[in-house]
């Protein structure tokens, strides 16, 4: 009788300690209205992702926020037309029209001469401008005056100063297809990246690399590479959401992250070209919180971007992968 009633009292309290763990569970853990939910983020590339080992030895922890609002964008009726096309183009020399290209969106104005091209797009605004080069001869500029050189030459173009924006300097030993990151002592060109801040953050695109603007100097200072996008959003905050935490974002390296730039460091000679951007190994070194914009949607989305360098096919390779901030229970299923 004793032996039952000691029994009886046990069950009851694994029932009170289950009832209370649970409680505690959905206080921590609140369930999530449907329509509180965000929808699933996903790129228009098909991104590659970790297929071996990561490495987080190198990765120092970083304090990152607990939540973060959702942005909505809103695209602004700008366009360019063909007078604003001239107008560019006079700002950047003797370029003579070469034709038009229209687009679902709109038109393609190309402009060009020897050695020179450049496109005006008219919606979304856009400039592309490309200069041959082979490098040039002198001496690969520091990242200040690589900074400063890029200012000036926007400046000459008459381009909105981005002053305001978030500059980030990379060297490089090759651009184009074959786009390659090196050292600053064995650089053919250094590339001076702007971003648009959002909330605090840089507001990145399908990768690193789609910055709001993107200026690469040869030896001599000369750009040969300019891609400028207007700001022609308007966002406006909306919920705020709980955040992983640093330990859960890493410990979701070798599940969830979307492998969004590879680039080969140093030799390009033995890189072969692939459509496959998986890495055998991933090694970050540095984690930050961005915004990411997806194209055609209208959220922002808190991501946490991971930098380090890898291997791919056999290559090492500086790599860049995104993994989504947003607690799961955030996210509808789709």
């Amino acid at each position: 009788m004793r032996n039952r009633r000691k029994l009886v009292f046990g069950l009851v309290a694994a029932v009170l300690i289950s009832l209370a763990l649970g409680f505690i569970y959905q206080e921590i853990s609140p369930e999530v209205a449907e329509e509180d939910k965000l929808p699933s983020f996903v790129l228009a590339e098909e991104p590659g992702r970790v297929i071996g080992r990561v490495e987080l030895s190198g990765l120092a922890s970083v304090d990152f926020p607990t939540a973060a609002s959702i942005y909505r964008a809103e695209k602004l009726d700008l366009t360019f037309t063909q007078a604003d096309a001239v107008g560019w183009a006079k700002n950047f020399g003797s370029l003579s029209s070469s034709g038009e290209v229209d687009t679902p969106l709109g038109k393609i104005y190309v402009f060009a001469k020897k050695g020179e091209e450049l496109t005006v797009t008219g919606n979304p605004r856009a400039l592309r401008y490309t200069r041959e080069s082979a490098g040039g001869t002198g001496t690969i500029s520091d990242s200040t005056t690589a900074i400063q050189k890029a200012k000036e030459f926007l400046a000459a173009k008459k381009l909105p100063d981005p002053s305001s924006f978030l500059p980030t300097v990379k060297y490089l030993s090759a651009i184009g297809e074959r786009t390659a990151e090196t050292t600053a002592a064995e650089a053919a060109f250094v590339e001076v990246n702007f971003s648009w801040s959002v909330g605090g953050y840089d507001l990145l695109g399908e990768s690193p690399s789609d910055m709001a603007i993107r200026v690469i100097l040869d030896r001599d200072t000369r750009v040969v590479y300019l891609n400028y996008q207007f700001p022609d959003y308007s966002f406006s905050t909306g919920q705020e959401v709980p955040l992983l935490s640093f330990s859960q974002a890493s410990d979701a390296l070798g599940r969830e992250a979307q492998i969004v730039l590879v680039r080969p460091v140093g030799d390009i000679g033995k890189w072969s070209i692939s459509d496959s951007s998986n890495l055998s190994s991933f090694s970050p070194e540095a984690a930050r919180l961005v915004y990411v914009m997806q194209p055609g949607g209208e959220l922002l989305y808190p991501v946490y971007l991971f930098e380090g360098p890898g291997r791919a096919l056999g290559n090492d390779v500086w790599s860049a992968a995104y993994v989504l901030a947003v607690s799961p229970q955030y996210i509808k299923e789709e």
